[in-house]
Formats: structure tokens, C-alpha cells, sequence
């Protein structure tokens, strides 16, 4: 089930490799924040480990800060990874496409600096995951990430609830289900690695309309639900509930939509 529920991932963001750039404004938001945070470390950085690099965004901000690293970039989606390696043109640069939960089977060597953004969202077991990044870490080594809180898309799930009940359908889960910033402090700290910042931010973000904000979900690859009821019901269900959003939300001559980031930084002693 998890290896069908992976390639599953890989193929929506397999797919949208060509739109996936025009359509990641927030996660280019989140990854110059990840730069901003690593302002911080004094400590050399000379071989990183970039997890979900995807067409290699954070890659080319890690080259421009760190100019002489070692950068193994890792990514679950081929057709990403290919973009990112014509966009990215640096003889620094190891590519491995392969599963990060992986880890043991895909890189060797420890490392200065782990760094993920938008990606631990879509992991299946996150503290064995992180635990082993941690062991990979040099002392000192810093594990960065960020990631999308409870409160993402927290519009288009109460939308779904209203017109579910008003239409006698039975809820389904209409967003992903992420972790707690509290929860992923603590998968940090399992890991052995001292929190050095947790950091919470909630954006909203300007659509056209209620369509527009889900085609733009849809050509980055993500998903706003892992859980939908039937075409039919579904069919029944959305025209529903786009009106009634773009009712609701309305910001300007568009309507809005909530994006609740996270930041990360744990650091390994000893």
C-alpha cells in the first residue's frame, strides 16, 4: 500500500513537471526562507543533502550560498530530477532519484547540512525517516525543512463540510493531513538533534477563483486531498462547492486561499 501510495506522488509531480515552476510561488517563498535560516550557521558547510529537490529551485540558492559544496540532490520523481539537472548546471551537483525514506540505500558519507523543502508532508514513516538523516549528520550538522501545517487550505476543507451536509453526502477528509509544528519538534528531537527554531507563518494567497486555486494544486503536483468520495458524488459536489467559495473568499477581484508554513532547524551535537 505505501509503495502504491509513493508512486502515486511520483506521478502526479512526474506530470506536472512543465507547469510546476510557473505555479510554486509559495514554495520559492519557502525555500529563500530556508536560505535566511542557514544565515545563522557559522559552522563550514562543504557536502549537503538537498531531499526533494525537485526541478532544483533550492538547488540553484544552495550553489549561489554554498559555492564549493558537494550537493547530493535527491528526488522521488525522475522527470523532475531531469528538469532540475538542465536548469542547474554545476559539476557539484550528485543526482539520485530514489525514495528518501530510503536513505541508507541512497547516499553514503555524512553530511554538513540536510535541507528539504515542501517535502516532509508526504512522508510515510517520519521519524525512522528523520532519524536516519540525523544519523547521517556530522557533529554539529544541521537538518533545515520546511513544511505545510494543519491550517493549509483550511477554506476549501470547511467549504467541502458545508456543502456535504447541506447536500446529506457523507465527509470526507478534504485535505491532506499534516503534522503539528509540536509534532514535528518532537520527531526532531527523537532524532537526538536540539531544536534551534520552529517557526510558524500563515500566508493567503491570491486566485483568480476557487478553479483557479485548484488547477494551480493540481500543475504543482500536490494534491488537496489523499481521500475523495465517489466521480459521481464528486461531480455532484464541486461546481457546489467553487461557487461557494468564490462567494465566501472573496480578496479583491479574486478570492484567497491559506497556506500555514513551518520552518525547522535542528541541530546535531556530539
Amino acid at each position: 500500500m505505501e509503495s502504491i501510495r509513493k508512486a502515486k506522488v511520483a506521478n502526479r509531480f512526474n506530470r506536472s513537471v512543465l507547469t510546476y515552476d510557473q505555479q510554486a510561488k509559495v514554495q520559492k517563498q519557502m525555500a529563500h526562507q530556508l536560505i535566511k535560516l542557514l544565515s545563522y550557521r557559522r559552522n563550514p558547510v562543504e557536502r549537503i543533502c538537498e531531499i526533494g529537490c525537485g526541478t532544483g529551485y533550492l538547488t540553484s540558492l544552495l550553489i549561489d550560498r554554498y559555492p564549493y559544496a558537494e550537493i547530493v540532490a535527491i528526488d522521488l520523481a525522475p522527470r523532475m530530477m531531469e528538469v532540475a539537472k538542465e536548469k542547474v548546471k554545476s559539476p557539484h551537483v550528485h543526482w539520485i532519484a530514489g525514495d528518501a525514506e530510503e536513505f541508507k540505500q541512497l547516499v553514503s558519507g555524512s553530511f554538513d547540512l540536510i535541507i528539504s523543502n515542501a517535502t516532509i508532508q508526504w512522508l510515510t514513516n517520519p521519524k525512522s525517516t528523520v532519524h536516519s538523516w540525523a544519523e547521517a549528520l556530522k557533529p554539529t550538522g544541521w537538518l533545515v525543512s520546511s513544511t505545510f501545517g494543519q491550517d493549509t487550505f483550511r477554506e476549501l476543507a470547511t467549504t467541502f463540510q458545508k456543502i456535504e451536509k447541506e447536500l446529506l453526502i457523507e465527509s470526507s477528509q478534504h485535505r491532506l493531513l499534516m503534522h503539528s509544528l509540536e509534532k514535528w519538534q518532537e520527531v526532531w528531537k527523537q532524532a537526538e538533534l536540539t531544536m534551534l527554531e520552529g517557526i510558524e507563518d500563515w500566508k493567503r494567497i491570491p486566485y483568480s477563483s476557487c478553479r483557479d486555486f485548484l488547477q494551480s494544486i493540481k500543475e504543482t503536483g500536490a494534491n488537496y486531498s489523499e481521500t475523495k468520495p465517489s466521480l459521481s458524488v464528486y461531480r455532484k459536489l464541486l461546481p457546489r462547492v467553487m461557487d461557494q467559495y468564490d462567494q465566501i473568499y472573496q480578496m479583491g477581484s479574486g478570492v484567497y486561499a491559506t497556506y500555514h508554513l513551518m520552518y525547522l532547524v535542528g541541530q546535531k551535537i556530539g
